[in-house]
């Protein structure tokens, strides 16, 4: 079937002074939609060095089916770490700097904040600020996933091929609690400006309890991805907006202060505001930094 006609997937080109690459969006089947919030391969090359993934709350699964491309641990000495096959990159509170001088061709799922530990078969917290090949985790097994993709040129049959892999992976016993999802909805749609004590007060546990189940579930403490959350809402504001004064965003976004949203910013993105503003931006959830 013609991806650009598969009612789940949406396809674009992006043409601009940052490269030129195709893109195909899908939306999830319904078994991985509490647990999957989008699947997309993208193909093509940019212009520039060197990008910046900013922490998101989430996982994701990647697979190379191009050039290699490069993870830069920071130093010093900095180094370049090479990325062939399937790699999964869990929750993060850091951005990771990725490189791809040969252009890409990369096939990846977006898991939503409890959607790692269903089909992992393990505690998030072990994958946290991690990104590892995901052979490390399940062994060599699952690289056959990657050579049967390399022999399916097709977008609508390459996405249900992983669609079907990781259907069959998900196990009842590790489903996220109803206490996390509801905590993880609260946090998702007020953008992280809620109270974690009030949060844990109206689900009726104590805050410790609600750290622990998030570690387990999410990856992250609860506090800790509504600080994530808050900042993926304020550089929306930002998106959508030509200009708007610091303090304006701090106090739409649930900050303290101007100097917290700053604080905020080094943390997550490594720069002030300002220098976050003028970077290029390939997308939502990335700048360019060389």
């Amino acid at each position: 079937m013609d991806g650009n006609r598969h009612p789940r997937i949406r396809s674009f080109v992006q043409d601009s002074a940052l490269g030129r690459w195709h893109m195909d969006l899908c939306r999830p089947c319904a078994r991985l939609a509490p647990f999957v919030s989008q699947l997309w391969y993208g193909q093509g090359q940019v212009n520039y060095t060197r990008d910046r993934i900013l922490p998101g709350g989430g996982s994701f699964l990647l697979i190379n089916l191009g050039p290699t491309q490069y993870r830069i641990v920071a130093g010093p000495p900095e180094r370049r770490v090479g990325f062939d096959g399937i790699w999964l990159s869990g929750p993060h509170q850091t951005p990771i700097d990725t490189e791809a001088p040969g252009g890409s061709a990369l096939l990846g799922v977006a898991f939503r904040g409890h959607g790692l530990r269903p089909w992992l078969h393990a505690d998030a917290e072990h994958s946290a600020e991690q990104t590892l090949p995901l052979a490390d985790l399940l062994g060599d097994g699952v690289l056959r996933l990657r050579e049967r993709l390399l022999e399916t040129p097709e977008p609508a049959a390459r996405f249900s091929m992983v669609e079907d892999w990781l259907v069959s992976r998900l196990l009842p016993r590790y489903a996220p609690s109803a206490l996390i999802e509801w905590t993880l909805a609260a946090i998702e749609s007020s953008g992280g400006s809620v109270g974690i004590e009030d949060l844990a007060r109206q689900a009726g546990v104590s805050r410790a309890h609600l750290s622990r189940r998030f570690r387990l579930e999410v990856g992250l403490t609860p506090k800790a991805l509504a600080r994530v959350h808050r900042f993926r809402a304020a550089i929306d504001w930002l998106s959508r907006r030509d200009r708007i004064p610091w303090g304006e965003l701090a106090g739409r976004c649930g900050y303290y202060d101007q100097s917290h949203l700053i604080r905020d910013f080094q943390d997550f993105s490594g720069m002030a505001p300002g220098d976050f503003v003028r970077c290029g931006k390939p997308d939502a959830g990335s700048v360019v930094v060389r």
